[in-house]
């Protein structure tokens, strides 16, 4: 069984790739590859003065992505760049940002120590409430509204094709901003995938800035996260981040852009496709069979599985009994913004199927039905 913070306690909340998706020989010999051709360079400061990133680094994100490499800009992972962009979008003096409702929780943290004033919007079984945003905008509009719209974390939904153009129109008549978070895009085990909302807006007048990382498809150790949206925009953020921590990781990025250039991440999308599709699809089942209809959506990728259980017992004692039970949960009230909380007689959970194996996970689902079978109400939706 998987165990960690005590003897015996599973993890449901384990958020990490498995170790088993990570090529670290071949990251290993990548990292020798630049100690021996470019050790000074690895171990000096980079290019001072608005430095986007490594440039080789650069170019072969914007081949992955189809984007002018000046348009990228590179830091120390998806949360700092993240980090950077509320700096900067909130320079209009527009202090709203609209999330999705439950949206992940160290965004959260992100906004709320930028002092944002967040509004909640709705996250049904096929994305953003596209209609509950519309209405929303007759009173006002954010500066910008961040969406993870790709295996959605802390749900695991995915935005359709239709929704993804109404949210574009919208952005383009109100004239907010569009933060879409990709970091689960490659990870798809079923199914085809959407175009992104930066495809659609196309030379539009919509502004879609992408925020994506290599955590999940090469390594979270090596801290590269990005940000893909116009030159300006990341020089901008370059300046910033500048001032805040002077420069990134030349070694880090050095080593990142040889791994792109050869296949490193490629095989490494396989591997986790490999390795993860199965433990997806035991995970739905095992959800189906021991809590009926409370998943939130069948995910076909990334990482997690989003359910409602309707159990009448506060938050504070349903992840008490499981932690009696031996099962580690993460809050569910953390992934919803202060003013949009929870239903009161439902809890959200977000189950990791990633990082356990079938078996385990399972085991976490039954003795999740028996915690919800021990209050006087169902476990069922």
């Amino acid at each position: 069984m998987t165990a960690d913070a005590a003897p015996g306690t599973l993890r449901f909340c384990a958020s990490v790739p498995p170790a088993d998706a990570i090529q670290a020989h071949s990251l290993a010999v990548h990292t020798v590859a630049v100690l021996d051709e470019a050790r000074d360079a690895a171990f000096q400061y980079p290019p001072i003065g608005r430095y986007l990133g490594d440039p080789a680094l650069r170019g072969q994100l914007g081949a992955l992505h189809g984007a002018d490499p000046d348009a990228i800009f590179v830091g120390n992972g998806s949360l700092q760049v993240l980090d950077l962009l509320v700096s900067l979008l909130l320079r209009s003096g527009e202090p709203e940002v609209w999330v999705e409702s439950p949206t992940y929780d160290r965004a959260l943290e992100v906004f709320g120590r930028h002092g944002v004033r967040l509004v909640g919007i709705p996250v049904e079984s096929d994305g953003l409430d596209v209609e509950a945003l519309r209405q929303r905008l007759r009173s006002g509009s954010p500066a910008f509204v961040y969406t993870i719209p790709d295996f959605q974390n802390p749900t695991g939904v995915t935005m359709t094709e239709s929704k993804r153009e109404a949210l574009v129109e919208l952005a383009a008549t109100y004239g907010f901003a569009i933060v879409q978070d990709i970091l689960y895009r490659d990870l798809r085990y079923h199914g085809s995938m959407p175009p992104s909302l930066a495809e659609l807006a196309g030379l539009g007048p919509a502004r879609v800035i992408s925020l994506a990382s290599l955590s999940t498809v090469l390594s979270p150790g090596l801290r590269i996260g990005y940000a893909i949206s116009d030159p300006e925009t990341a020089h901008a953020l370059a300046a910033l981040a500048e001032s805040t921590y002077l420069s990134p990781a030349p070694l880090c990025q050095a080593v990142a852009a040889r791994c792109l250039a050869g296949d490193v991440m490629l095989t490494t999308v396989g591997r986790i496709r490999h390795l993860l599709r199965p433990r997806h699809d035991a995970a739905v089942t095992a959800v189906r069979r021991r809590l009926g209809g409370a998943l939130v959506t069948i995910p076909d990728g990334g990482y997690y599985l989003g359910v409602q259980l309707r159990v009448q017992a506060d938050e504070a004692a349903l992840l008490g009994a499981a932690r009696a039970q031996g099962i580690a949960l993460t809050r569910g009230s953390a992934f919803h913004p202060p003013c949009s909380p929870p239903p009161p007689d439902r809890h959200f959970l977000r189950l990791p199927f990633h990082a356990l194996e079938p078996d385990d996970f399972a085991y976490g689902v039954d003795r999740l039905a028996q915690i919800c079978a021990q209050f006087a109400g169902s476990a069922r939706s």
